[in-house]
């Protein structure tokens, strides 16, 4: 139990190293960390433009909406996956010369990447709920909260296991970015769902595109299977507990591998 309570225990330590890594990020910048959502919406423009005209989609701003969002979660699950092979090994002195729990260092990167989307998110919302859809800025912000807390607990696990498997596999590192590219441009991320006609089950066994969904679904449309996304939050919460005890028992493995 001592050790479950670990991440609420040291939460203020590992957040704020986390937001102390954003500020360096943009210490000499006038705008500082709002260039995390402006570079987001940039991206979001242009992509929406080009692939507007190239699918010929009859409703631009329906199409832009889908796009922002969609990408906008993309961005932090890709992010989260691709550093994850790396990160135990860029902690290797720390793990090495200090007693403290492997989970921390997992935490501190969350944070990181989670502070990233909500700062890309904000922009994304505010922006879209005053051009494109009022509507958005409570469905954004109230009503995809629970899938957004489930996506945030979905890719802390992801990220500890792509970590523990980049310690056995160091070619992983190499393999992620292309797998991840591939999982995008075959995802409705860019498209819709129904666009891929028979291949429609290319989706529904795609998990990032599962935990995607959701998010979408309520922040665009407002519906949220809440029965559903309970399910997994006990499930992600089940799963989260069990990496927190195995990444305590597991460090000589660990420190073994570095």
């Amino acid at each position: 139990m001592h050790e479950l309570l670990y991440p609420i225990r040291t939460f203020r330590a590992w957040w704020y190293s986390a937001s102390l890594r954003t500020q360096a990020r943009f210490q000499r910048t006038l705008l500082g960390s709002s260039w995390l959502g402006i570079s987001n919406l940039l991206s979001v423009l242009v992509l929406a433009f080009v692939y507007g005209v190239l699918l010929k989609v009859p409703n631009p701003k329906e199409y832009f909406l889908y796009i922002a969002v969609g990408l906008t979660v993309w961005q932090f699950i890709s992010t989260i996956i691709s550093t994850a092979p790396t990160l135990l090994r860029d902690h290797k002195e720390k793990l090495l010369n200090t007693t403290t729990h492997p989970i921390f260092y997992f935490l501190e990167e969350w944070a990181f990447q989670i502070q990233t989307f909500l700062q890309a998110w904000a922009i994304i919302i505010v922006v879209l709920s005053i051009f494109v859809q009022p509507s958005l800025l409570w469905q954004g912000v109230f009503i995809a909260v629970l899938p957004i807390i489930n996506l945030f607990l979905f890719c802390i696990g992801v990220q500890i296991f792509f970590a523990l498997a980049g310690l056995l596999f160091q070619d992983l590192f190499q393999v992620i970015p292309m797998m991840l590219q591939l999982t995008f441009l075959s995802s409705p991320v860019l498209f819709s769902k129904v666009n891929l006609g028979d291949h429609q089950w290319i989706a529904n066994w795609n998990p990032l595109f599962l935990i995607l969904a959701p998010v979408r679904e309520a922040a665009i449309a407002g519906n949220v299977a809440i029965l559903q996304q309970l399910i997994i939050l006990f499930a992600n919460l089940v799963a989260c507990g069990f990496l927190v005890l195995g990444l305590g028992r597991w460090r000589q493995w660990i420190v073994f591998n570095l």
